[in-house]
């Protein structure tokens, strides 16, 4: 394992420390093995590790990010997204009031901007987003029932088009629906609790007070404002953040001889050319979306720990877990033609993986990441080295 030190140095700084990873895990398991059962002692010690953070008067955050990066348990979920968007403040002093005062703006969004006034006096754009996102709702999560639920598409509804009308410069586009989804599961299971199997509506849905459900409503809102902050050129004209993906996609796939100590008989890249297979293909909804539609709920969630944990660094770390996915595929790729490829890239096997194996894609996309980011993309190869990285 000495290439570790070249992969992290001597001594690394929060966002490359060995938290992020078990490279045991990395480097000495199956990606496709069987879900192993998380023991109630680590579950205990994780719960223990949140609570003595959260605990502290003035929380800190970078602490917090590093627990979270590997994983939140259910119950405090709701509470660490809030904190590490910075939607509400690390001390705790001020947290209720600040969470009142934006529940309350939020509040005066919907009188300003949804029920000031019926259809017929809304004006043709107004009408036509109204529509998309009504179409785009009733398209949300359609595996789970929770998401059937009427009061919680009404809500849905509602916050996308407000947040089409606060921001003007990009509006709503399709796509900002499936990021807010899992918001909507997590801020509720602060109020009932939620099946994270199932995602059924749970049985005292219907009696949650309507002003607790607009109170929901608006931490998902404000709390989707600040993640699509971090990747807003996703959904600006052109989508030029989706554009600049794509490059760097391109140039990973590009220079990746070997994946998981399986050396590729030629480059992914040069069968993508070959077979005319364009990322458009496939990797846009992957990339715009955060992956969210190609996994289960439940793993979207987890998915989500990972990627709000990065902060800013968000968008660059979801980049090389798209790259990740793509590479894991190679082998089945290059056993088809180009339509057979395209439709296994589009309807990804990955609605049956677990936890490990998301896990394993993160840890893999971080360590990736560090050692191309470190070394500016020179990645030499050492096809003689068996020990080197399950990535290059």
């Amino acid at each position: 394992m000495a290439f570790l030190k070249k992969f992290f140095g001597q001594k690394t700084d929060s966002q490359s420390s060995l938290y992020k990873t078990n490279l045991n895990e990395i480097y000495n398991k199956s990606p496709f093995q069987k879900k192993q059962i998380t023991s109630t002692i680590q579950d205990q010690k994780k719960l223990e590790q949140f609570e003595l953070v959260l605990e502290q008067q003035i929380i800190d955050l970078e602490a917090l990010k590093k627990l979270t990066w590997r994983g939140i348990p259910n119950e405090y979920r709701a509470k660490v997204w809030k904190l590490i968007v910075k939607y509400i403040p690390p001390n705790h002093m001020s947290q209720t009031t600040i969470l009142q005062k934006k529940r309350q703006d939020y509040q005066q969004y919907i009188k300003n901007y949804y029920q000031h006034m019926n259809e017929q006096e809304r004006d043709e754009n107004e009408r036509k987003i109204i529509k998309i996102i009504q179409n785009d709702v009733l398209r949300t999560q359609p595996d789970y029932k929770l998401f059937r639920d009427p009061r919680i598409q009404e809500m849905f509804k509602r916050l996308l088009f407000i947040w089409n009308m606060r921001h003007p410069m990009s509006g709503y586009v399709q796509g900002i629906n499936d990021v807010a989804s899992p918001l909507v599961v997590v801020f509720l299971n602060e109020y009932v609790p939620i099946d994270f199997s199932s995602f059924d509506v749970p049985s005292n849905f219907d009696k949650l007070p309507e002003d607790i459900l607009i109170d929901i409503e608006a931490d998902i809102y404000w709390c989707l404002c600040k993640i699509i902050e971090n990747i807003q050129d996703y959904f600006t004209a052109n989508q030029p953040g989706v554009q600049e993906a794509y490059v760097k996609i391109r140039e990973l796939i590009k220079i990746v001889r070997i994946l998981n100590n399986i050396k590729l008989d030629f480059p992914l890249f040069q069968y993508f050319e070959d077979q005319q297979i364009d990322l458009n293909h496939f990797a846009f909804r992957w990339v715009l979306c955060l992956l969210i539609r190609e996994f289960p709920l439940s793993l979207t969630i987890r998915l989500l720990d990972t990627y709000l944990a990065e902060g800013d660094e968000m968008a660059n770390l979801h980049v090389y877990t798209v790259t990740n996915l793509i590479l894991k595929c190679a082998p089945e790729i290059k056993s088809k033609n180009m339509s057979e490829a395209v439709i296994f890239l589009q309807n990804l096997p990955t609605k049956e993986w677990t936890e490990v194996q998301l896990e394993m894609l993160l840890q893999e996309a971080f360590v990736f990441q560090d050692h191309f980011e470190k070394t500016k993309g020179h990645l030499k190869l050492n096809q003689g080295n068996t020990n080197r990285s399950s990535i290059l």
